[in-house]
């Protein structure tokens, strides 16, 4: 090969081989804290709240195309959940949320350093009582082989946006929203006069963490 030629040629292949390696950052794990902020139901009869609270999400996602993944997310966080209660006056329970989501991903198909995402998607809500001292007097727990667990599913919805830091590093902000049933536990007096499952609420994420790529 001619010395004229070696130089585009050569060229060429670095230009692909530095194509390919972008390319090849398909997968991301993130890490973010979180806050949680459970909308109040106005059922006249079964009113329904819950305490704001922190928490964190940690997620993997996987881009099948420059502008399109799919990610499936874990986060965590611990609040009380208030219910009214004719026997009681008001019941208090506390419990630890487990949440457990897949999405879709529409991002943007660009090289800039901040790129702005949007989700939708499903999942599950697992509540787990405690084994507190409140929860123990009501009657709710899981001890002694007795289980007041309730799962919920949820419509996932959201967006946030990506500022990088390096090539493999980014911070990410995002809002995710979650509709769902809120959970009962059969607390006594819930059931009284048809007073049930209080209904549909919504929870409000917002969070902010890293993105590791690779």
């Amino acid at each position: 090969m001619s010395k004229k030629l070696l130089l585009p040629v050569l060229g060429a292949l670095c230009l692909c081989a530095a194509s390919a390696s972008a390319q090849d950052l398909r997968s991301e794990v993130s890490v973010q804290g979180t806050a949680n902020f459970t909308k109040s139901t106005n059922d006249l009869f079964s009113p329904y709240s819950a305490t704001r609270s922190g928490g964190f999400l940690a997620g993997y996602r996987y881009h099948l195309t420059p502008w399109f993944a799919v990610e499936g997310d874990y986060a965590y966080t611990r609040n009380t959940q208030n219910f009214f209660d004719p026997l009681t006056f008001g019941a208090g329970v506390q419990t630890n949320i487990h949440e457990l989501t897949g999405a879709a991903v529409l991002t943007a198909n660009n090289r800039g350093r901040v790129r702005p995402y949007f989700l939708a998607g499903g999942g599950e809500l697992l509540f787990r009582p405690t084994n507190s001292l409140s929860n123990s007097l009501l009657g709710i727990g899981n001890s002694l082989g007795f289980s007041s667990n309730q799962s919920k599913p949820a419509f996932l919805y959201g967006g946030g946006v990506d500022f990088d830091l390096t090539r493999f590093m980014a911070l990410r902000a995002e809002y995710r929203g979650l509709v769902f049933d809120a959970p009962g536990f059969q607390v006594p007096g819930l059931g009284f006069l048809g007073l049930g499952t209080p209904g549909l609420t919504h929870l409000a994420q917002p969070s902010v963490g890293l993105v590791w790529r690779f």
